[in-house]
């Protein structure tokens, strides 16, 4: 990782860190214990827009969207932001019915849950 992506890398995980966006891990934690999807994917969900253009900047446009695809694209809490984040961040000519067929993960986990 180049210098400048690690001190962007470290400057975003120290702003959402304090914001309490990490809050169900130990108190102790640093960037490195996170690991680089986790990290990702709390960005993703949680991020402002100034926090997504930094993102872009730590990682390629690819592994974003593989976590995105991976974690987001599947969860119908996310639509409209998904929906956002396509068109703005990853250049895709989509509508919103394009997340309708995507098979809903967390749905599903609580489906099987309560039977």
């Amino acid at each position: 990782m180049k210098q400048n992506q690690l001190k962007y890398k470290i400057a975003l995980f120290d702003k959402l860190k304090n914001r309490g966006i990490f809050w169900s891990y130990a108190k102790s934690i640093t960037f490195t214990d996170l690991g680089d999807n986790i990290f990702c994917e709390n960005v993703l969900k949680y991020g402002d827009f100034e926090d997504l253009k930094i993102l872009f900047l730590i990682y390629h446009e690819s592994y974003i969207k593989k976590v995105w695809e991976d974690k987001l694209v599947s969860d119908d809490r996310f639509r409209k932001f998904n929906l956002f984040l396509a068109r703005v961040f990853l250049g895709m000519d989509v509508e919103s019915e394009y997340f309708t067929g995507c098979k809903n993960v967390r749905f599903e986990k609580f489906r099987l849950l309560a039977s």
